[in-house]
């Protein structure tokens, strides 16, 4: 031991001597690579805090002489979200628990999600940090039922693995669609699968036959966000002049700009429509060169607007037609609004890498005509004539879609809270009777 020590020290000595006066680097490090490197860094000290202070409280706790069990922060009911992107897909299920007098726990990654600012005894809210060091804590919670939208838990190379401390782990829908365009094995490792409507059942229950999955309590319980944009629809009367055309495109790949391009918006703009361009959010962070050239075009045109609000709700409620592609906005305005949307048939570009592969269809292909026009990108140059047919577009066919199609429109926050009271109640009744019949078991062995 005692020669060990002189080599201890000289590379102690080494360390603090680079430390003090490093030497100069001829390396190069892209900014890219520099942010994952930070992001990495973040995560693995964020990580190894949270373990040293559960350490922390479990070598406390034992020091009390609590059992293991009663240090556990076990939840009834927790509400899992990435952010405030999915507020109001959780706003109305908060109300709903709120109105019954239900406790429950909610756990966000974004430290700006306004589901913190809500005051209210019966809802413990916390941040948890983002990245791959959040997914860890919500992945470490003990709870009878979690509520999330984020699919992919549980999936391979997904951050997040299935809570093992979570009885049922149950998916809220947060956009009118089937599962084709879901990543490959999305909602596996869910429980439960609160759909939009009955459409969706087909296409969970043939990929369990696949994969060899148990069965999904599957039940249609609507769209909550939906509820919160239903009660703040005003809907004008008649059609303005001249009509109101809203744009309102994809982002990456799949957005008709990038198959298209802008031309169509021009060619509206001469024909004296008012035209509304509504970029993707996403479009806003990663598309800046290709908004600024759409601005370029499109600046001398005064009957073009642009509009970036976080909420597109006074956009929606101006337009009498919409033009997207396979935005899931399509059928909100659409059932909100009763008006017509003109789709842009864009094929999927890697489908190997979604449900659709092992499904062979997209729901949303086969009942877009439903909404309005199906337009071919070789088509796409002669937009006039379609928007015209589009604005006669009867509402009561749409509004008959959407009764079939979205289950308890306008209350599905209520029903979500009901469903959610009811399977805790299921629970309690299961784990009374399994502890009854192992009290007779020990009384009368046989």
């Amino acid at each position: 031991m005692r020669q060990l020590r002189p080599v201890w020290r000289y590379l102690t000595c080494l360390l603090v001597l680079e430390a003090v006066f490093p030497a100069p680097s001829h390396a190069y490090l892209d900014p890219g690579t520099g942010n994952i490197l930070v992001y990495v860094a973040i995560s693995l000290v964020g990580t190894v805090l949270y373990f040293l202070k559960n350490l922390v409280y479990a070598v406390m706790g034992k020091a009390r002489g609590e059992t293991r069990a009663a240090r556990l922060d076990h939840e009834r009911i927790l509400i899992f979200s990435e952010g405030r992107t999915y507020y109001y897909t959780f706003k109305p299920v908060i109300d709903a628990f709120l109105r019954r007098g239900v406790p429950f726990s909610y756990i966000t990654m974004d430290i700006e999600d306004p589901a913190l600012t809500i005051e209210n005894d019966l809802m413990a809210s916390r941040y948890i940090g983002c990245g791959a060091a959040a997914f860890a804590r919500a992945a470490g919670r003990h709870a009878d039922i979690m509520l999330s939208t984020t699919p992919n838990i549980g999936t391979p190379g997904f951050p997040m693995p299935r809570p093992r401390r979570v009885t049922c782990l149950a998916h809220i829908c947060h956009g009118v669609g089937d599962i084709a365009l879901y990543q490959k094995g999305s909602l596996d490792h869910y429980d439960s699968v609160l759909m939009v409507g009955d459409f969706m059942l087909p296409s969970i229950r043939r990929l369990e036959a696949l994969r060899g999955l148990p069965p999904k309590e599957c039940v249609s319980l609507g769209l909550p966000y939906l509820d919160e944009l239903a009660a703040r629809v005003v809907k004008k009367q008649g059609q303005s002049t001249p009509p109101v055309v809203l744009v309102a495109p994809s982002w990456g790949n799949k957005g008709c700009l990038n198959i298209c391009g802008p031309q169509f918006m021009v060619d509206l703009a001469r024909a004296g429509y008012e035209v509304i361009f509504r970029p993707h959010p996403q479009s806003l962070k990663v598309e800046t060169d290709m908004l600024t050239s759409v601005h370029e075009l499109l600046r001398d045109f005064p009957n073009v607007s642009f509009d970036t609000d976080m909420d597109a709700t006074a956009s929606m409620r101006r337009a009498d037609v919409m033009i997207s592609d396979k935005s899931c906005v399509r059928f909100d305005f659409a059932f909100l609004y009763e008006k017509p949307v003109i789709t842009l048939d864009i094929p999927v570009r890697n489908p190997e890498l979604y449900e659709v592969a092992d499904l062979g269809v997209v729901w949303e292909d086969t009942v877009a005509g439903r909404l309005g026009e199906v337009v071919s990108p070789e088509d796409f140059s002669n937009i006039l004539p379609v928007v015209e047919r589009a604005l006669a577009t009867p509402s009561t066919a749409i509004a008959a879609f959407r009764e079939e199609s979205v289950a308890c429109w306008g209350h599905s926050g209520e029903a979500i809270a009901q469903w959610t009271v009811d399977t805790l109640a299921r629970m309690d009744a299961a784990h009374e009777a399994g502890t009854a019949g192992a009290a007779s078991l020990q009384e009368n062995p046989s």
